[in-house]
């Protein structure tokens, strides 16, 4: 279904080209239209139909009066010393998200959100602390990639649904705004570049699953044991780790990829052998590789810590001898509350 904007009209980059197309033609516009428009939002990045030169003019005052194109607003930008971006956008109704540009050599990576908030509350990440506003519709995902490719100058390559919300609680949105951005016609972000996380939806690791959604899947971790997994994150409370673990190996038997672990280092919490015994026992029932990554302080305080550096390695070290690939994932951005379990869109008070 294609949600209307706030003005009651459809939005044309919450469209797949396929629903676009069939919209087109009930104006009574033609099937090639559909391929104008969609060529300059996504390859020409022009966002205003009254520019859109190519196509008559009695045609684009009618898709005036059915469509609107409508962007967050970057109320703010953060530049961190290691070149990572964060931009605070403003949404039609007051609501605030964050994204995260990642530049690096070979590539540009978007971390996007998929909520205002975050209904699921873990107590390692700021999100949660801010409650759930709403879930994204697909054209305010698409819009901070938009955005960010024209806020850098560059384009995006990779995209990860790895910023506030949880993306499997926000499912048909999300998975329709990676089958624009990856639609070969337009922003043609590959399939193998874009990753969804999830803290462990079953009913939606399922799903995706069953609809063979090709985009890779990775899944936050941070404890392999239930009863201590339940005091960081309220919703294993739910999704237990037998079943998860059960739809993950149905989900790599049936698509044949791998699942990323990332599992957040917290002192004295998940950091010792035991927690890596266990982890090596889950992970080597199917194909999957593990992301260890700091744990990065909160606005507002936490109980947890890092680990400190030799107790990390220590902790890399159990796994030198498994078959599945284990990394330590590099931070970016912390010096602008831009890293892992840091966005919050939390603005700021005006002078």
């Amino acid at each position: 279904m294609i949600k209307e904007s706030v003005s009651g009209n459809y939005s044309l980059t919450g469209c797949r080209f396929e629903e676009l197309s069939r919209l087109i033609l009930g104006l009574g516009g033609k099937k090639y239209t559909a391929g104008q428009i969609w060529s300059w939002l996504y390859r020409k990045n022009v966002f205003n139909i009254d520019e859109m030169t190519d196509i008559p003019a009695g045609f684009r005052s009618l898709l005036k009066e059915n469509f609107t194109i409508s962007l967050p607003v970057i109320e703010r930008s953060e530049k961190s010393s290691d070149g990572t971006v964060k931009l605070l956008l403003k949404l039609y109704d007051e609501n605030f998200i964050e994204c995260v540009i990642i530049p690096e050599k070979d590539r540009n990576t978007l971390c996007v959100s998929s909520q205002a908030g975050c209904r699921f509350n873990c107590s390692f990440c700021s999100t949660g602390k801010q409650g759930f506003k709403r879930n994204l519709t697909a054209d305010e995902i698409v819009g901070q990639v938009l955005l960010s490719s024209s806020y850098s100058g560059n384009r995006i390559t990779n995209v990860v649904y790895m910023g506030m919300g949880e993306p499997f609680d926000n499912y048909d949105e999300v998975i329709k705004s990676a089958d624009i951005l990856s639609d070969d016609s337009g922003l043609a972000i590959g399939t193998r570049k874009i990753t969804i996380s999830t803290f462990g939806h079953t009913d939606n690791i399922i799903r995706f699953t069953d609809e063979d959604i090709r985009y890779k899947l990775a899944v936050s971790l941070h404890n392999p044991f239930d009863a201590e997994r339940d005091k960081v994150m309220p919703a294993n409370k739910k999704y237990r780790l037998k079943e998860l673990f059960e739809a993950l190996e149905r989900y790599t038997d049936r698509s044949n990829r791998k699942v990323v672990f990332e599992y957040i280092l917290m002192k004295n919490f998940n950091d010792t052998e035991r927690h890596a015994a266990e982890l090596v026992r889950l992970l080597n029932k199917l194909p999957s590789k593990l992301n260890l990554i700091k744990y990065h302080a909160q606005n507002g305080g936490s109980d947890f810590r890092p680990v400190e550096e030799t107790a990390a390695l220590r902790f890399y070290n159990f796994f030198r001898n498994e078959k599945f690939p284990v990394v330590f994932r590099t931070s970016r951005g912390e010096d602008i509350s831009a890293a892992c379990g840091q966005l919050s869109a939390k603005k700021l008070e005006e002078n």
